[in-house]
């Protein structure tokens, strides 16, 4: 039997970039930028079925229930005036 918090799943770790510009130009100002999420695009579980199943329906326990998001962008522009 296990005791809580004797088993862990794989330890992660996750980066994410932002690039940005401010460009002026007659008292305005132009902010283009963009966001990159999970930069290396690390797939580790983050969750695990932690019960049991009741008379063998169900989900056997450890099966991976969430996995981390995949890497995705965002661009974005905000203009000042």
């Amino acid at each position: 039997m296990l005791d809580p918090g004797d088993l862990y799943g794989p330890g992660y770790m996750l980066y994410d970039l932002k690039l940005a510009k401010n460009i002026r130009f007659s008292g305005k100002r132009l902010n283009v930028g963009v966001d990159i999420y999970n930069l290396f695009n690390n797939d580790v579980v983050r969750d695990y079925q932690n019960t049991f199943p009741v008379s063998g329906t169900g989900v056997p326990w450890g099966t991976p229930m969430t996995l981390l998001s995949p890497r995705f962008a965002r661009l974005s522009v905000q203009f000042d005036f």
